[in-house]
């Protein structure tokens, strides 16, 4: 297998990196996220493994990786299987924590947590351990947080609706991706960016 290599390594990487992009980048990446995993879908494929580690940036190019843990969207797993969880905590949706099957859903959940990622430039949960308390209080409603972070509300929206507990509220990657394209070419953008550069407000999900 030959795989492509990627000049910028993973988001994150470049993310610490660059922590001064301004909003309207961020979306475009976003978008590019979006838009690859709307393509995994459309082929009734789930990820089951989506993370900031796994989407690289090569220049201009955003490409999500490790394709390793797919499985076809009717795929039915073993008695055996049923309970295997796959991923890293922060991104794996309450439902999975809880032994429900993978599902498209899933994979926006963990979107989910990848554009709160992006947007604040902060891991989820950089201040807690991964550990089985924190996937108990993931189930009980605990999602990462922006406090004093400015973020626009309509963001913190489809954020919200992207974490949603309840699976069937999710939107789907389309639907994502059609809201980011929205979002890329909305000329308010840059003015309540610049509102929010005047003002600290604090958000919580």
């Amino acid at each position: 297998m030959v795989l492509e290599y990627a000049v910028n390594g993973s988001l994150r990487d470049f993310l610490n990196e660059n922590n001064e992009l301004d909003l309207k980048i961020k979306i475009n990446y976003l978008y590019n996220i979006a838009s690859g995993l709307e393509n995994i879908h459309g082929n009734e494929i789930i990820h089951r493994d989506l993370h900031i580690g796994n989407i690289l940036k090569n220049y201009e190019t955003i490409l999500i990786t490790d394709m390793g843990l797919c499985k076809p969207a009717d795929y039915k797993p073993s008695e055996n299987a049923k309970n295997n969880i796959y991923g890293v905590l922060p991104y794996i949706a309450p439902e999975i924590l809880r032994g429900q099957s993978y599902t498209k859903a899933a994979d926006i959940y963990s979107f989910g947590i990848v554009m709160y990622e992006v947007i604040s430039g902060l891991s989820p949960y950089h201040n807690l351990i991964f550990n089985d308390f924190l996937a108990t209080k993931i189930c009980l409603g605990l999602r990462p947080r922006f406090n004093t972070i400015k973020v626009p509300q309509f963001i913190v929206h489809l954020i919200k609706r992207c974490l949603d507990a309840n699976s069937l509220n999710r939107p789907t990657a389309i639907e994502v991706r059609d809201k980011l394209w929205e979002f890329k070419y909305d000329n308010s953008l840059e003015l309540e960016e610049q509102k929010l550069k005047k003002s600290m407000i604090t958000i919580h999900l």
